[in-house]
């Protein structure tokens, strides 16, 4: 199943190795990090993105989190 993870930007879910979300203590903003295994299961590619507060950020895991679980 193909993930959406913004505009002109998808995943297939089994490419998916974790999701890492944290708080960046000179800002402020929530940092999401998206691992995933590319075509070549010998390398690793990650995909960050950046949000100013903790509802953004929440949102977004939601949105994600309901893509993959179809």
């Amino acid at each position: 199943m193909l993930v959406k993870i913004e505009d002109g930007f998808y995943l297939n879910s089994q490419h998916i190795i974790a999701i890492r979300v944290s708080k960046s203590t000179s800002d402020g903003h929530f940092v999401v990090v998206i691992e995933y295994t590319p075509n070549n299961i010998q390398a690793m590619g990650t995909y960050q993105k950046t949000f100013d507060n903790k509802i953004e950020a929440e949102l977004y895991l939601q949105t994600l989190h309901q893509y993959i679980s179809k």
